[in-house]
């Protein structure tokens, strides 16, 4: 009895939970219904030849100010996204707005694929579209009209200018501070040059004369300042004329040379006019040494007195002989290769200060690896920050990206293989050896059992006999980034560069090995361990490995 209101009791809780079930399920599909009347999309075709575009379309229709979200990115896996095209609005007959968003899609291998859902957010609201089955198939050869050429050679790629603006933003400045130091350097040495210009000894101290007459020295009573200026242009012009140690000779002593010239007959001055002289420097002795100023009208009388003591001596000079001109002349030369030399000599050393500033602030601010790098070059780093290629290998082929395109190689196989399996092999490497790269592919009769392991022990074995030895050889698994599996073989080694003198070079390697049936294909590659962008090269080369599916596998 209890049992039975029991079942009684879960039959009518059953009910109530079914119909409750009930309603929930026709109220979610009478607002999915409603939602998918909202949605629609729709594609111009569902069997294309390879590479051809499909225009996806989904049109939506939403109130006014309800926010719409359609889908972007690789949510329509396994076709590609070739170009979003934007949001247009369209009129409804609904007081609703319309918006249709298309889509570009393709496809570059053949077989059969399905377009997935995709979902689309209408204000709070999640709508998935329906699914799309598209064939696409191969592009079929007319090998009777259409004519067979040959392959095309290898094209080279014109260099990449694009990453200059970085070295003009070091060169510019480094130009315009050398350019602005060596216009300097040549605005003084003309000017000097032109302050330095000969200009025989009478001109020269009448020229001095006549620039003491524009100073005010007088009227601002310096005439400690005036008489210096004054008795240093008679004193040049006989240090130039009569006697070589003027200058520097005191008044005494240069008046008894002046009386010992006159005596020997050299210089026919007359007695006055020596007197006069040493009146002058005494007075001017006076002036520079006790601080005792002339009577008034003094210091003109002397300024003029000076003048005709210049001019007498002129008259008094014998005329220079063939000698003295020959010396003179040979004087200026060596003078003129003096400054030519000592101006070289300040733009070389200003030039290599300039530069030494510029690489300090560059190893301070960059590095010193970027100086080094810019200054000498880095044939690795402009490798890896160049433009790649990406290139087939082999067939099935192996996509691989790389630095340059690899070359086919000669292999030649031993007798007891040859008839017994097929191999190419592609190639690149640098000069000197820092990073080289290779594609093996190996093809073996159907049902062959071949050991990955035993190969790749047999190509280091091939290796170490061609001066390259693997110390450490690790092996794990690796996978591409569409998914195909493999065996990836790395370590260090050493390459021998002089046996005789014991000269070897360190580095690392790789193999990465995919086995599928008959067909072995295999990339190596080693480089520099000290190289920094060797790794990088390596690395980005083994993660831009892809294999292509063999045709009858589609």
């Amino acid at each position: 009895m209890n049992t039975s209101r029991q079942h009684n009791f879960n039959t009518a809780g059953i009910s109530k939970s079914a119909l409750f079930v009930f309603f929930l399920i026709c109220f979610l599909f009478t607002t999915s219904s409603q939602a998918q009347d909202d949605v629609r999309a729709t594609v111009d075709s569902t069997s294309i030849l390879i590479g051809q575009q499909i225009n996806y379309k989904i049109e939506v229709l939403a109130n006014d100010g309800e926010a719409v979200v359609f889908p972007e990115g690789q949510t329509f896996n396994p076709l590609e996204v070739i170009e979003s095209y934007k949001i247009d609005t369209a009129s409804s007959t609904s007081a609703r707005l319309k918006l249709i968003k298309r889509y570009g899609l393709t496809q570059f291998d053949s077989g059969r694929y399905v377009i997935p859902k995709q979902k689309i957010i209408i204000g709070t609201k999640t709508v998935e579209t329906d699914t799309f089955l598209v064939e696409v198939n191969n592009v079929v050869l007319d090998t009777v009209n259409q004519g067979l050429y040959d392959i095309k050679p290898i094209i080279e790629l014109p260099r990449d200018y694009s990453k200059w603006w970085k070295y003009l933003l070091w060169i510019i400045p480094v130009l315009i501070a050398i350019g602005l130091f060596l216009w300097f350097l040549l605005r003084r040495h003309k000017k000097q040059k032109e302050a330095e210009k000969y200009v025989p000894p009478f001109e020269q101290a009448i020229a001095t004369l006549n620039a003491l007459d524009q100073e005010d020295y007088i009227a601002q009573a310096k005439y400690k300042e005036y008489y210096t200026a004054l008795t240093d242009a008679i004193r040049r012009y006989y240090d130039e004329k009569v006697y070589d140690r003027a200058m520097e000779s005191t008044t005494d002593e240069l008046i008894a040379r002046l009386e010992m010239e006159r005596d020997s007959g050299h210089i026919d001055f007359s007695r006055e006019t020596i007197a006069k002289l040493k009146d002058i420097f005494k007075r001017a002795d006076l002036i520079k040494f006790a601080r005792v100023n002339p009577p008034e009208g003094k210091a003109q009388a002397d300024r003029l007195s000076v003048e005709e003591i210049v001019k007498e001596t002129k008259e008094a000079l014998p005329p220079p002989t063939v000698e003295e001109l020959m010396k003179q002349e040979d004087y200026r030369e060596a003078l003129s290769r003096k400054r030519k030399r000592k101006l070289w000599l300040t733009a070389i050393g200003g030039v290599l200060a300039i530069l030494l500033v510029a690489t300090t602030v560059g190893i301070v601010v960059k590095g010193y690896s970027e100086v080094k790098d810019f200054v000498f070059g880095n044939m690795t780093r402009e490798l890896a920050e160049g433009t790649w290629i990406t290139s087939e290998y082999g067939a099935p082929s192996m996509i691989v990206s790389t630095p340059k395109v690899l070359t086919r190689q000669e292999v030649a196989l031993p007798p007891e293989a040859q008839g017994q399996m097929e191999a190419t092999s592609f190639a690149w490497s640098t000069v000197p050896a820092n990073v080289s790269i290779l594609v093996f592919q190996f093809k073996f009769p159907e049902n062959a059992e071949v050991k990955v392991e035993q190969l790749i022990a047999n190509q280091l074995a091939m290796f170490e006999q061609n001066g390259f030895s693997a110390d450490v050889v690790k092996n794990e698994k690796f996978k591409t980034p569409n998914g195909a599996e493999g065996l990836k073989t790395f370590g260090k080694g050493t390459q021998i560069i002089d046996e005789e003198k014991e000269m070897m070079d360190s580095g690392e390697y790789a193999f990465l090995t995919f086995q599928s049936e008959s067909v072995i294909q295999q990339l190596f590659i080693s480089w520099h361990d000290e190289d920094p962008y060797g790794k990088q090269i390596a690395e980005r080369v083994m993660q831009s490995v892809e294999l292509q599916a063999k045709e009858e596998e589609k």
